[in-house]
């Protein structure tokens, strides 16, 4: 992420969004190596812990004070078969979320999530032994191939919601939950309610979500693995109570992984975003640079992709952003291209994402190997809601949009393509490119130009940065599936699902910095069908080998210029 500057303070959040305080755990995997000993809170320094290390984001809820992002860091435990053992994050640095880790931990740290979040103690890491990456799990087959099994929770210390059934909330997982990600992947992701449970209350309260994920298991007889989800819907009564999140998921590395989530809303979006961490994916986030698209003083804002159900999570459901589709393989075959810097240029028609048929994605990859990606955005199918003011109540606009490949904590970023100065940030949720007007990319790296629209299509001219002399262009090509890195951590907030937001209020979700902190390591991106063909960064070098010294020096001199610009 360029220009990693943000505000002086973080930016206001309007009281028409709920705002949440989300625990999203990293779980890359359903199995673990042998456990050690589980350290307890009050154990001596020098207990050994083996188990599968997961790590969450913590935000606030909407009863809580605005917190210093500035101060923010994800949460870690390691899951053991005895339970789980907190540990900081800082005391971690380069290991992979999801790997099976063998660590010897003391005494008792009150970090950030004692403090601001009312979870049970961390302990310090004294050394970390070993670190065995997780496997992605094999495709499920069968008629459903991600089983949910719904269970209505009372946390330690609330009471059941009246009037709400297990058959209520199954009915959304069945219905629009379901029916989303299967459109959305093209029936490759199939979810459905393996099994409901009404109400049990558990001993076991938020402070430790592991505890309360595993009591409700064992009382209805669930057993994790591949494609296997356990929901928990827990009392409304649980926003009063300590470490309790309005929503909370743990987050695979792939499709197939399965995973633990709960909620306490029945609405849609939200349980299908939470479902959406268990396949693998992050956050779909914004971009915003003082009067620039990527340029000078900016910030990303958490969640503000209000296109994407991985963004903020409100009442409508559009498509799924190209960025995130392509991690879930679910961009099949001529429905993408690839575009590099040393290709010719090219002019090309994008078919609304919508339709699901035809090009609908277009990939720009710069000389350092970041993908930009461009998507048409129109008032038909899943995105129908566009078109209509009393659904489209943040004036989100049609027409082409541009995002870039991010890394921890998103997985995508979403560009203004009319910036507006900093001034205007907060009111500002019109993004598409301007139709006529060429616009720079990565420093000049791509030049792009909506040339017109309709409802069929987006014309759209790229002309890369010149090649060296002698160097002959590459053919556009279609991009294996999955070859986008995916963030690491994810964190979720929800928008309110109020008919109307208050005067002039406008969705703003936290600032939070992209770019990830020394030694954080990037998993691989999961893919439903096994990548075909070249990488992005082999078919780069190639192309770099064969434009000699002078092509190496066009790059040198582009990055050099692109540094003293950030």
């Amino acid at each position: 992420m360029n220009g990693g500057m943000s505000a002086s303070r973080a930016p206001r959040r309007p009281a028409a969004l709920l705002r949440t305080l989300l625990v999203a755990g990293v779980v890359a995997g359903t199995t673990v190596g042998p456990v050690a000993a589980v350290a307890h809170a009050d154990e001596p320094a020098g207990t050994p812990v083996v188990g599968r290390l997961v790590q969450a984001w913590a935000e606030e809820g909407p009863e809580g004070q605005h917190a210093d992002e500035a101060t923010a860091a994800p949460l870690s435990w390691v899951q053991t078969d005895d339970g789980a053992v907190r540990v900081p994050t800082a005391d971690l640095p380069g290991v992979p979320a999801g790997a099976t880790v063998e660590l010897t931990v003391g005494g008792d740290v009150r970090d950030e999530g004692v403090l601001e979040h009312g979870l049970d103690p961390a302990q310090q890491v004294l050394s970390t032994d070993s670190v065995t990456p997780a496997e992605t799990a094999p495709p499920v087959r069968g008629t459903v191939t991600n089983a949910v099994t719904v269970v209505l929770v009372a946390p330690a210390g609330t009471q059941p919601d009246a009037g709400v059934t297990a058959r209520d909330v199954a009915a959304t997982v069945d219905d629009a939950v379901a029916g989303f990600w299967s459109e959305q992947t093209d029936g490759a992701v199939r979810f459905g309610v393996a099994a409901a449970h009404d109400w049990i209350s558990t001993a076991a309260g938020c402070a430790d979500p592991t505890a309360l994920w595993d009591e409700a298991a064992a009382a209805v007889g669930f057993d994790a693995g591949p494609g296997r989800h356990l929901m928990l819907y827990l009392s409304s009564q649980t926003a009063d109570q300590p470490g309790c999140s309005y929503a909370l998921a743990e987050v695979g590395n792939g499709p197939s992984s399965g995973g633990r989530l709960y909620v306490r809303d029945r609405l849609a979006s939200v349980i299908a975003h939470e479902l959406g961490h268990n396949l693998g994916l992050s956050h779909s986030s914004a971009l915003q640079c003082d009067g620039a698209m990527e340029a000078g003083s900016c910030r990303t804002v958490g969640y503000r992709d209000l296109y994407d159900v991985m963004g903020v999570s409100w009442r409508e459901l559009g498509s799924l952003s190209a960025p995130q589709a392509a991690l879930l393989g679910a961009l099949p075959a001529g429905s993408a291209l690839d575009v590099g810097v040393l290709d010719g240029p090219l002019e090309i028609d994008l078919a609304p994402m919508a339709t699901r048929t035809g090009t609908r994605a277009l990939r720009l990859v710069d000389a350092e190997g970041t993908a930009y990606w461009l998507e048409y955005r129109t008032a038909t199918g899943r995105d129908a809601w566009l078109g209509r003011p009393s659904d489209n109540r943040y004036r989100l606009e049609t027409g082409v949009l541009l995002r870039r490949s991010a890394e921890f904590p998103d997985t995508s970023v979403l560009l203004d393509g009319t910036p507006t100065s900093a001034s205007g940030w907060d009111a500002d949720l019109q993004a598409a490119l301007p139709v006529g007007v060429p616009v720079e990319l990565s420093g000049g790296d791509f030049t792009v130009t909506v040339r017109s629209l309709d409802d069929g299509r987006a014309s759209i001219s790229v002309l890369p940065a010149a090649p060296a002399a002698g160097t002959a262009a590459v053919a556009p090509r279609e991009p294996g599936a999955g070859r986008v890195l995916a963030g690491a951590a994810h964190r979720t907030a929800v928008a309110a699902a109020a008919d109307t937001p208050s005067a002039g209020t406008l969705p703003v979700p936290p600032a939070l910095p992209q770019t990830p902190g020394p030694g954080s390591v990037l998993p691989a991106a999961a893919t439903l069908e096994p990548a075909s063909g070249s990488t992005p960064t082999g078919t780069l070098l190639v192309a770099l080998a064969g434009a000699g010294l002078a092509g190496g020096m066009l790059l040198v001199v582009r990055r050099a210029r692109r540094l003293r610009l950030r």
